[in-house]
């Protein structure tokens, strides 16, 4: 049974890496051992709202009447038959990473257990987490309450992954088929306890600086795509007119033919909000939804919405937008619709709306092997929990799980078994740089699904594939740490200095990990009355070691003076000296100031045996002062 606090006892690895900014910085050696630690440019995450295994493969047995994750469990004899595995249908079906996720929350039953869930049907159905929870694990790394965006249960801000990719200068885009600011895109940029507070959600989207926000929401519009008089749900009144009379840096659009232009990359701005002219879902609300013969016609026998753009144009859209930063972006496009369908159990939209997600992910596909490349981009699709427990045929509590069936063009032969959301495992497929990190922490097993992930894992990689951010003051050495990444990085310590934050790689010495500062130079040519008959010094302290929502104390971090060159003799800080404080890296008195003096000091991080794993950044300010 996975705990709530997920902690993993760091390897033997540590890799630590640091620039100098601004105060004379000389290489102070190589020895490259270990791969770096891979960093993304791009990474894309796609969400099915609800989806579990069943739900991906409905959309395959109704395109090919084949099916890839099928299984009859017997909750008895515990018997596992693995029905045969049909064709590659869609792109993510030959991904290289193939695991399960799991997403429990911190309230409800706070854990999963895989001899549990498949011994009795109906255990996943017991406190399951709600998309608030769940957003926010997968956008910060850490579990919370439902209902809660962006704060641990005890109400302490987290740092979410869309507000650190733009602190390092990335572009951050979120995407949705249903309102805007609905609790899966908010978890990745927002911040409140009520997730039902979408006034305020809408706000601090808007003034969050992100560049895109794409999704249902529309005041004026009824499901139909009608225009009504204004019901101010989603959106303030006053936000509302912010955003569409252009008193934001937003460019806003809704009509179908504007997503549709900015897809073919018309006119490209650089930031967009898109308000689709439908209240709460995209296609999903429209005519027929709630007509109980309509629960099992054949998918797209209701008349679409025409002023109303799909998932895949708008992710185009927004892909578009987002290309234009150098420094690169962080991208969510939800399919949020398909929990809509869950909780309906409705077979025949949720066959519409999982295919009208699979069009989007083909999109994102196609982006990046035309316009980056898989060594610069990672993109992973997953869902935030499963809604509705679809089974197959005759599945229940006395006979267990048991395989979909179907055929080309017909819906799925299937049962529901809940309204609500439940503790199932869900599929998360991955490809890219820093995927292999995803296959890495996959260190739980279910015995039906196989190797899997905790949602939180799922957080904290993006944050370790992005790294740190830094102050870029002057004077400061960034560091960079990666703790417990045994597989990527074997046996080794890596420090950068040729720039900021490219790392410089330095072997393990018999039970430790070492680094070396990069050079510091002192040149001292004042005169005697400006100096007032004294020297100088120059102090470093270190910041904690963070990543993500991951934090190593920077008592961890020691060093060992030197000076390598001194024309008057300065005298070098003292050895072993923690640096979560200010300490000493090397000193003169009034006799020994003049000239130039080379101090550097050899650097030893020792994280506890209880750290998360992680790729952790820092950085020592350097001080240099006149001593009274």
């Amino acid at each position: 049974m996975a705990s709530l606090q997920r902690r993993t006892k760091a390897a033997a690895a540590v890799v630590t890496a640091f620039g100098l900014a601004a105060v004379g910085a000389t290489s102070a050696g190589t020895a490259a051992l270990a791969d770096e630690v891979p960093t993304a440019k791009n990474v894309i995450v796609l969400i099915s709202d609800g989806a579990g295994y069943n739900h991906f493969d409905s959309a395959n047995l109704y395109e090919t009447g084949t099916a890839r994750n099928q299984v009859s469990v017997n909750p008895t004899t515990g018997e596992i038959i693995a029905a045969p595995q049909g064709p590659a249908v869609q792109v993510y079906d030959d991904y290289p990473v193939q695991i399960a996720q799991s997403h429990y929350s911190a309230t409800g039953r706070g854990y999963y257990d895989d001899e549990q869930a498949w011994a009795a049907f109906d255990w996943v159905k017991t406190g399951p987490t709600d998309s608030a929870a769940a957003a926010t694990a997968l956008g910060t790394g850490v579990k919370t309450s439902n209902g809660v965006l962006g704060y641990t249960p005890t109400a302490e801000r987290l740092i979410t992954i869309g507000e650190h990719a733009s602190a390092i200068g990335k572009a951050v885009g979120l995407v949705t088929t249903v309102a805007f600011d609905h609790a899966t895109p908010a978890g990745f940029i927002t911040h409140n306890t009520n997730r039902n507070d979408y006034f305020g959600l809408a706000t601090e989207m808007i003034d969050s600086g992100i560049e895109v926000i794409m999704g249902a929401g529309h005041p004026n519009y009824t499901d139909d795509g009608a225009s009504t008089t204004p019901n101010y749900k989603w959106i303030s009144e006053t936000d509302y007119n912010r955003v569409s009379l252009g008193q934001t840096d937003y460019s806003y659009i809704e009509s179908k033919s504007a997503f549709e232009d900015l897809a073919l990359g018309v006119s490209v701005p650089e930031k967009v909000f898109g308000l689709a002219r439908v209240p709460e879902t995209l296609q999903y609300n429209r005519a027929g939804v709630n007509d109980p013969s309509h629960k099992n016609i054949a998918p797209y026998s209701d008349a679409f919405l025409t002023d109303v753009p799909d998932l895949a144009t708008m992710a185009q859209g927004a892909l578009n937008v987002l290309e234009q930063d150098s420094d690169g972006f962080f991208l969510m496009v939800e399919g949020g619709a398909v929990d809509w369908a869950g909780h309906a159990n409705q077979t025949t939209r949720l066959i519409e709306e999982q295919q009208d997600f699979n069009a989007a992910v083909a999109v994102v596909d196609a982006w990046v092997n035309a316009n980056s490349s898989w060594d610069e981009t990672l993109v992973i699709i997953t869902a935030d929990h499963e809604t509705g427990y679809l089974a197959g045929p005759g599945a229940g509590a006395t006979t267990g799980w048991t395989a979909m069936t179907g055929t080309l063009g017909a819906l799925p032969n299937v049962t529901w078994h809940s309204g609500d959301h439940t503790n199932s495992l869900v599929p998360l497929y991955a490809k890219g740089v820093g995927s292999d990190l995803l296959a890495a922490r996959a260190d739980e097993w279910d015995k039906v699904r196989g190797a899997y992930i905790d949602n939180t894992d799922v957080g904290d990689t993006l944050f370790d594939i992005f790294g740190a951010a830094y102050s870029g003051a002057a004077a400061t050495v960034p560091l960079e740490a990666a703790v417990g990444l045994g597989s990527l990085t074997p046996g080794a310590l890596t420090l950068k200095v040729t720039t900021l934050t490219e790392p410089v790689r330095f072997a393990e010495v018999g039970d430790e990990f070492r680094a070396s500062l990069p050079a510091v130079t002192v040149s001292d040519t004042r005169n005697d009355i400006q100096a007032r008959g004294a020297g100088w010094e120059v102090s470093g302290r270190a910041s904690d070691f963070t990543a993500g929502n991951r934090v190593i104390a920077a008592e961890h971090l020691s060093w060992a003076p030197l000076i390598s060159s001194s024309e008057n003799g300065a005298a070098a800080g003292q050895s072993g000296q923690k640096l979560n404080s200010s300490v000493t890296l090397a000193e003169s008195d009034a006799d020994t100031r003049v000239g130039t003096t080379i101090a550097g000091a050899d650097l030893t991080f020792d994280p506890p045996n209880t750290a998360d794993t992680g790729r952790y950044g820092s950085e020592i300010v350097l001080t240099l002062f006149a001593k009274d």
